[in-house]
Parts: structure tokens; sequence; C-alpha cells
């Protein structure tokens, strides 16, 4: 009987097969770890942000189910974004143009109103932006929210930094 001996031989098509798979691996992990908002920078600043969201045009009754004490949580990423400090509400007023007067004026709509949640949560600083749990902060942004009885959209209206 003849043994026919095995050779190990690395083929250069399977060193390309594999640094492929690797570049594949690599890039969805750095886009998971983006997704749930991880931040790889090191030059972190800890500080407090307490940020105002407005949510405008909620019918009436929305407005007192946000009450002081609430933990707020990011919809999306499902991340932590601070309690709520403050609730206040005003009635949801609206530019429109009046016909007679050929003007644009202000209306007051009596079933709507313009809430204003404002949440206090421990944050960083990074390469000058500001960021709650890895979710960018900044006036204008837009954020969707969960709170215990309450979910929106709203943008932030102001922002103070401690």
């Amino acid at each position: 009987m003849t043994e026919e001996k095995r050779s190990f031989r690395i083929n250069i098509v399977d060193v390309l097969i594999t640094v492929v798979i690797a570049c594949v691996i690599a890039v969805g992990a750095i886009m998971i770890a983006n997704a749930f908002g991880v931040d790889a920078s090191s030059d972190k600043e800890s500080l407090t942000v307490e940020y105002t969201l407005q949510f405008s045009g909620l019918r009436s009754e929305f407005a007192d189910k946000v009450q002081v004490g609430d933990a707020v949580v990011e919809a999306a990423k499902r991340l932590g974004l601070g309690t709520v400090t403050s609730v206040r509400y005003e009635p949801y007023t609206k530019d429109v143009y009046n016909q007679e007067t050929d003007m644009m004026q202000v209306a007051t709509h009596p079933d709507y109103v313009t809430v204003y949640i404002t949440i206090q949560a421990d944050g960083y600083e990074s390469d000058e932006m500001y960021y709650v749990n890895g979710i960018k902060m900044a006036v204008g942004t837009g954020i969707s929210i969960h709170a215990k009885n309450f979910c929106g959209t709203g943008y932030v209206s102001e922002m103070l930094i401690k």
C-alpha cells in the first residue's frame, strides 16, 4: 500500500477571502457600535446637561401625561436620556393667513397645546459637541422619546450645561 502525504499549502485566493471576511466583520462591528451610541473618543469631559424638548400641536389631554421624576429613553436606540425635572405647557399658536386683512396673524387653537419637558442627564463633551449616552444634543435637534405615559418626537429648544 502506498501512503499519500497531504501537504498544507496556502493559496492566495484563500488568503484574500479571509482578509475580505475579516474586513466585513470589522466594518459590521463599527456600524453596530455606532448604532448603539458608543463613542470611542478618549477626550470626554463629564458634565450635567439640562435640556428642554418642545412638543407642538399635542391634543390637550396629553399635556399632563409626563410627570416630574419620570425616566426618559430615546425611542429608537432605547438609551436613557435622563430624568424629567419640569413640565410646562401653553396654548398652541400658529401663524395663519387672514384673507379679510390680507395679512398673517397668530391664531390660538383651543384643543391643542405646546408641551415643554425639561430633562436633566449626565453627559459629556466630545469634539466640541455635547452627548447624553451617545445621543447628540444640540438646540434644534429632533429627538423621539418614551416616558412612562408619553411618547413623542420633539425638538431641543433650550440647553444648559452645568
